[in-house]
């Protein structure tokens, strides 16, 4: 009976290593990838507390670079009680599932809740890179113009790989990622710079270098993409410190 069980042990291990060898590197156009997303505030106080902190930044910002006379009263207080009102907790709390699904070069960008659709999607053709808001609204759809596809600039980047901290995600064997960041938003929108000040994002990933695709639906960093292809990623970031936004692999049938 202990010899039957420890064949059957070894067989299993056997058949885990030999799929897990059997993961060839390719490049999809086809099937779909989906990642489920969660957020994790672990202390509430914390996170109000730095949303009011950051609020009172971007008031005190708004003020300077509207260059508002000294015998114009603005009333700050009733500003801030009012943006404080509008961002909660509950503004995170909604865990939407964000879709890729391929057809040769285009990929179909959606969000679902509740596996229900949301009304817009967009078009995001990998030849052109250049991708095409819709929305659908009485059983008509509209669009945008293409448009230029952006990848999130970053800037102070620290990319560090821990290849011997692996993980098992639907098949694919990953290792451990951590980059810090400051995120460029350019000389024509600082409001959001002033706000962060000096501070780093921080993004762990668990990635495979089996899929090739600089196309994520989560992922916007190029100089990830470039080198590997995220299948969970954990994002804190000081614009809403006491927050951590985990995304995970729901399902894939990525093929190419």
């Amino acid at each position: 009976m202990r010899s039957k069980l420890l064949l059957i042990i070894t067989f299993y291990f056997l058949f885990s290593n030999l799929s897990l060898a059997q993961k060839k590197t390719f490049v999809p156009v086809k099937g779909e990838i989906v990642f489920s997303s969660t957020a994790i505030i672990p202390d509430t106080s914390y996170f109000l507390a730095s949303l009011k902190e950051n609020n009172r930044r971007l008031v005190d910002y708004l003020v300077k670079k509207l260059d508002i006379a000294n015998d114009e009263k603005v009333d700050t207080a009733s500003l801030l009680t009012l943006m404080s009102g509008s961002i909660s907790p509950k503004s995170f709390s909604e865990n939407f599932d964000y879709h890729f699904l391929y057809q040769d070069s285009l990929i179909e960008s959606y969000k679902t809740l509740n596996s229900k659709r949301s009304n817009s999607f967009s078009i995001i053709n990998t030849k052109q890179l250049n991708y095409t808001d819709l929305m659908v609204f009485d059983d008509d759809t509209s669009g945008t113009d293409p448009v230029n596809f952006q990848y999130l600039k970053l800037k102070d980047k620290n990319i560090k790989e821990f290849k011997s901290e692996k993980r098992v995600i639907n098949g694919y064997e990953c290792f451990k990622v951590v980059v810090k960041y400051k995120i460029d938003f350019g000389e024509e929108d600082d409001s959001l710079e002033k706000i962060i000040g000096n501070e780093q994002c921080i993004a762990v990933y668990w990635v495979t270098d089996k899929i090739q695709s600089l196309f994520h639906p989560v992922s916007k960093e190029k100089e990830i993409l470039e080198n590997y292809y995220p299948l969970e990623i954990t994002y804190d970031n000081p614009l809403h410190k006491g927050l951590s936004l985990v995304y995970r692999l729901r399902s894939t049938s990525l093929s190419d």
